[in-house]
């Protein structure tokens, strides 16, 4: 074990000097490692008894910068960053460059308590010719590099650049950057970059370019200010990591994950996003009438010929005036917008009325059957919902069309409620929240080595999955208190090995104060930080990164790891991935199960491979159900599996 006064001695030994200082106006020194003295000249005890403080060895024309940076990253969710480059003033009165790395420790307030510095000495590179080539050339061969002038004009451009972008330099030089701005990006992305950069200061961001042949290129961009002695701007440069292909397995993630493979309508997913996106929408839901009769009495292959049929009837019957989606292996739904209730009624009527009783003619079965319609003009975030109410209303009441009212649901849904949140109490009073556990094999050591905690309601001999209860106990106040036991029971387990598990996060327990408080809190009473994972439900998307900024600082301060969970559908996103910097993806269940379609899925899940081994990211695979699915996951590089072929839940460990 290394000893206090070991570590000292390395420290002291080590060409980096440490600093504790405070955050007052002077940064007084509150410890500096000795060898301080080989790098300014002064003595530790002079650093210690104040006779000498950190803003009197500042260069003047470094100092508003360094200011600005202290001042800047104090007041923000950050907690470690590095300073740009700047002089320091030794004791003999020589100028040194150094780099200096800062940590701001935060009391349970957020309130800044001290600083730890770590500062080395650079100026031999600034000074030799020989180690910036060696830099620049490291630079060149593994990045996209321009600089600019300060009006943004091109100055420089690398071989891999004008290789990617498809131009000659002699095209290039002089030119704005802009040359290269593709149309879809929008002006306030350029006007928050050149603030930025005014400012000193890096911007990082996903930009989408378009090259000499007009096509597209996405790229994962840092654009820095470089500065000269006097800490003016003299240029900028800007470094990429070429991302389309990514960005576009992205998309066709997206694409095929909205799309029906039978109709090649949109699918649920797609009607989802398309309702989030209309102004004032209505939505109609057709269901074909004992659907299932008709694929046990013809089979499934008329029955699915049906559904094709069915929806090119639809397709012609409507003449592209509405979207249409199959949402359902029986539903269709169109969706419109902007349009008068009463024009609305009589146009689904008559399209009610025209899809009813007839017969349609399938290979050589002319087939016979009904409809049901339902339909509704609630507000977006009810329309699907209440849609599905009105149908399950005309079905249950046998109405071959229905308009939905809130009278529908009110009696069914009150009931439903009441049900759900006695059941959901009476588990939680009674101790039946219960936490199972599936295993999580590595593919590399052929060991079980992590597990996923999962909550269950066990009421005797009845499992009840989460799907059944977890919506209404956000309704009903009583999902952060679910969380809690879900927290303390898993925790208990682990406690009592060395096994690495993760539990899984919603944004609503990111956000919530009172399970945040609880989480740091067993994270230290139990000691599992470094081997805890914790799992965000990436389906639910972040619109904000910066409202769990904080959050994710802590967890790592606190040593946890972070994984996505389902990722590869809804609303995956390369840009907001790398701003989480996780340790672990885990590719969503429903891209494994497809990879042997020729719907793209696989192309998809070597796309997010190749990203997550660029990024030194983990690989996750769900659903690894049979052994042939889990031959191709470890064939492909998939660092983990996790499925019914491993192993499926369980209230103990495996």
């Amino acid at each position: 074990m290394l000893r206090v006064d070991d570590f000292e001695t390395y420290l002291n030994l080590s060409p980096t000097v440490f600093f504790k200082c405070s955050p007052d106006e002077q940064w007084s020194v509150r410890y500096v490692s000795r060898n301080v003295e080989t790098l300014l000249g002064y003595t530790q005890e002079e650093f210690m008894n104040q006779s000498i403080n950190c803003m009197s060895l500042i260069h003047k024309n470094d100092l508003p910068l360094f200011s600005h940076e202290i001042n800047h990253f104090s007041h923000s969710d950050i907690s470690h960053f590095k300073h740009t480059p700047y002089r320091l003033i030794t004791k003999s009165g020589t100028i040194i460059w150094v780099e200096k790395e800062t940590q701001i420790v935060r009391d349970e307030h957020g309130k800044v308590c001290y600083f730890f510095a770590y500062v080395s000495d650079i100026t031999s590179l600034k000074a030799s010719n020989t180690n910036l080539e060696i830099y620049k050339q490291m630079l060149d061969a593994n990045n996209n590099v321009t600089m600019a002038d300060l009006e943004g004009n091109i100055i420089y451009a690398n071989d891999a650049f004008l290789k990617s972008s498809g131009y000659a330099l002699e095209e290039i030089l002089g030119k704005p950057h802009n040359i290269f701005r593709h149309p879809s990006t929008p002006v306030e992305t350029f006007k928050a970059m050149w603030t930025t950069i005014k400012e000193k200061k890096t911007w990082h961001g996903i930009l989408k370019s378009r090259k000499k042949d007009g096509s597209a290129m996405s790229a994962n961009v840092s654009i820095s200010p470089l500065l000269d002695q006097q800490g003016n701007i003299k240029k900028y440069i800007g470094i990429r990591h070429d991302v389309t292909e990514l960005i576009e397995a992205s998309e066709a993630s997206k694409l095929q994950s909205q799309t029906d493979n039978l109709t090649g309508l949109g699918n649920r997913f797609k009607l989802l996003h398309d309702i989030e996106k209309a102004h004032k929408p209505f939505l109609a839901i057709f269901d074909i009438v004992r659907f299932g009769q008709i694929n046990d009495f013809y089979g499934y292959k008329i029955g699915d010929e049906l559904i094709v049929v069915f929806a090119q009837k639809l397709l012609f019957l409507t003449q592209n005036h509405f979207l249409l989606y199959r949402i359902n292996a029986d539903e269709f739904a169109l969706l419109g917008d902007n349009m008068e209730v009463n024009e609305v009624l009589s146009s689904v009527q008559n399209l009610h009325f025209s899809l009813s009783n007839q017969a349609l003619h399938v290979k050589d079965k002319k087939i016979v059957f009904s409809i049901t319609t339902a339909l509704s003009f609630e507000p977006k975030e009810d329309l699907l919902s209440t849609a599905d109410i009105a149908k399950n209303h005309a079905k249950n009441n046998n109405i071959p069309f229905c308009h939905y009212t809130k009278t529908i649901e009110l009696a069914k849904e009150y009931e439903q409620n009441i049900y759900w949140a006695a059941k959901i109490k009476e588990a939680l009073d009674e101790d039946k929240i219960t936490t199972f556990f599936q295993p999580i094999f590595n593919n590399k050591t052929q060991k079980i080595e992590k597990y996923e905690t999962l909550v269950r309601i066990v009421d005797g001999d009845e499992v009840i999955s989460p799907f059944y209860f977890l919506d209404i106990a956000k309704k009903t106040r009583q999902y952060i208190e679910i969380t809690k036991r879900v927290v303390q029971k898993s925790f208990e387990v682990f406690a009592h090995n060395d096994l690495d598990f993760s539990i899984n996060l919603t944004m609503e327990d990111i956000l919530s104060d009172e399970v945040k408080l609880y989480l740091w809190k067993s994270i230290h009473t139990h000691n599992v930080h470094k081997r805890l994972i914790l799992e965000i439900v990436e389906s639910e998307g972040i619109k904000d990164m910066h409202s769990i900024e904080h959050f994710l600082q802590r967890a790592k301060e606190c040593g946890c790891e972070l994984a996505i969970d389902d990722f590869g559908t809804g609303y995956s996103n390369f840009e907001y991935l790398i701003k989480l910097n996780a340790t672990y993806i885990k590719i969503d269940g429903s891209i494994i199960q497809k990879m042997y379609g020729n719907d793209g899925a696989m192309d998809v899940i070597k796309a997010i491979i190749s990203f997550a081994k660029a990024r030194k990211m983990k690989t996750v695979a769900e659903f690894v159900s049979t052994k042939e699915i889990f031959d191709t996951v470890c064939d492909l590089g998939i660092d983990y599996s996790q499925g019914y072929y491993i192993g499926e839940p369980k209230p103990y460990l495996l």
